[in-house]
């Protein structure tokens, strides 16, 4: 092995499912040779889990190592124009790897909230809009930081932003030396390119429809509303960002350090629009277009590091937020054979396995076998301590509380690296996951459809022990085992009280929630006190 620290790609796909991959599916109906050719040098994961369900809390644990219910945002995503999600002292991966000496670069989609400057009031007339179709703006959700799926069904977002005024807050305070993308997914207003803490052109019109149009038929291909610069056009965005990752490794390259480079890709998620080049090629529709087209990014990534002659020494990760959404198209896909979510149960922000269990690949020639495959339970918060381990970095105790070090994996040990996994869904509902046991603490899978019907008939959600799976014997979810295992429920609810009140899963001294413990998602706290009476409920 070199004596020089390894460079680190991490290319961090947005929505795509376990079975889009044709190395985790042998059924899929789109080949992705890229993934395939990564996976044969290296080691695939087929137990995976991101930390939640949806893209922005999944991508706050990835990068802190801290699972995302531990921060004030409590259920959903966060809004294209709301305030900073990470805490301004928590150091992420990218803080650690900076302060190992190496250049650290953000390219893609954010989604973790920017430290806007606002306006005064909102500047409907340079939008050309009626204020008066807007009665709610001054109850704007976003600015704490946490979303509430029942504002802003049809408002626009991004009008009481100051796009003159450097972001105060963002991937550059977060350990980045250079960040070039967008403030959320592709649908997401604002639709403006940032380069490091500037928008690099001010919107100066609209565009987008309301979520209630977004329902019906043509909603594979339409974003929100919202402001629009004239220098962004959405079927250009993935390519753009492809360009600019592409440049940035050349540039890394002509320095000595290593590099650091944090690729949030903007494919899978809707809207879907694969280029020219990849329209129809797939066979299946639009959304296995853009599986390929993202398949081929993973190809030229690879092709520029072997050109580099740094392959084998990088270190290669691909991975994906959530499962697959309602956006791909299920019932059409599934005619025509192909399962976006595999066989598993669930889709993007179900608490079952659909909704968080993901296509994982290492590739390290250096340190990791080829061709090798683990079903070792691990967690997407696991990257962090274990790049750590692998560049010989320390760890602080306030830091990564939830991650462990897959090194083991690598080196053939056939030991599991955690005891137990915490997983969470759309509303915040939790679940814990031990061995072959999976016990849900959420009803009816804790998605944003099931959730909004909910609202909608005045009803609030549940949450509480609702769900036991053997998934040794039944990996879809089909036989509900809660009332034949007690004592196995009173366990698992116990050690995840434990977690909650010392702040962490991993050995170090107890840490604090964002905003305490007195959180709807830990009703069942009460119910189950007599087995988790240590637990300090707030």
């Amino acid at each position: 092995m070199s004596e020089k620290k390894p460079n680190i790609v991490l290319i961090f796909a947005d929505d795509l499912g376990y079975g889009d991959v044709s190395c985790f599916n042998e059924n899929s109906k789109v080949k992705t040779k890229h993934l395939e050719g990564l996976a044969e040098s290296g080691m695939i994961f087929t137990n995976t889990h991101a930390t939640s369900a949806l893209c922005t809390p999944s991508r706050y644990g990835l990068l802190t190592g801290r699972y995302n219910w531990r921060s004030k945002l409590k259920s959903y995503v966060l809004p294209g124009d709301s305030m900073p999600l990470i805490e301004e002292d928590r150091r992420t991966l990218a803080h650690m790897l900076k302060d190992e000496g190496y250049q650290t670069a953000a390219i893609g989609k954010w989604h973790l909230g920017l430290g806007w400057q606002l306006t005064d009031e909102p500047d409907f007339e340079k939008y050309g809009l009626d204020p008066e179709d807007f009665p709610r703006m001054e109850k704007r959700h976003g600015r704490a930081g946490i979303f509430d799926i029942r504002a802003g069904l049809a408002d626009f977002e991004g009008l009481d932003i100051d796009y003159s005024k450097p972001i105060t807050f963002g991937p550059n305070e977060l350990g980045f030396d250079y960040f070039f993308g967008t403030p959320a997914s592709l649908d997401q207003p604002p639709f403006v390119y940032i380069e490091n803490d500037r928008v690099t052109a001010e919107p100066n019109g609209t565009t987008g429809v309301s979520n209630l149009d977004r329902l019906g038929p043509n909603n594979q291909t339409q974003w929100q509303n919202g402001v629009i610069a004239p220098d962004f056009v959405h079927e250009e965005v993935p390519d753009v960002m492809q360009e600019k990752a592409l440049e940035t490794i050349d540039k890394f390259t002509e320095g000595d350090d290593p590099f650091f480079l944090y690729y949030p890709n903007h494919l899978v998620h809707g809207p879907l629009l694969p280029n020219k080049e990849f329209k129809g090629k797939s066979g299946i529709g639009l959304y296995g277009d853009f599986i390929l087209q993202l398949d081929h990014y993973v190809g030229e990534i690879i092709d520029k590091l072997k050109e580099k002659d740094i392959f084998d020494d990088t270190i290669f990760i691909f991975t994906s937020d959530n499962g697959a959404s309602g956006v791909a198209g299920f019932e059409a896909l599934h005619a025509k054979g192909h399962y976006p979510n595999h066989v598993f149960k669930g889709a993007k922000g179900d608490i079952w396995e659909g909704g968080h269990r993901e296509p994982t690949i290492i590739s390290y020639p250096s340190a990791i076998e080829a061709g090798g495959v683990s079903n070792h339970l691990i967690s997407l918060s696991d990257l962090y301590r274990t790049i750590a381990e692998l560049i010989d970095a320390d760890v602080p105790d306030d830091a990564a509380e939830d991650s462990y070090s897959l090194s083991p994996i690598f080196e053939g040990r056939t030991e599991e690296v955690r005891e137990d996994v915490v997983h969470s869904s759309a509303n915040g509902g939790l679940a814990i996951r031990r061995g072959k046991w999976k016990l849900d603490l959420v009803e009816d899978g804790g998605g944003m459809e099931v959730t909004q019907r909910q609202m909608q008939r005045g009803e609030q959600p549940s949450f509480k022990p609702t769900e036991l799976y053997d998934l040794e014997a039944d990996i879809r979810e089909q036989n509900n085992l809660i009332d034949e295992h007690p004592d196995l429920v009173e366990d698992m609810v116990g050690s995840l009280a434990e977690y909650i009140r010392l702040g962490r899963s991993t050995p170090g001294e107890p840490q604090e929630n964002e905003g305490g413990n007195d959180w709807p998602q830990f009703g069942w706290i009460e119910e189950y006190r007599q087995y988790v009476d240590h637990f300090q409920y707030d």
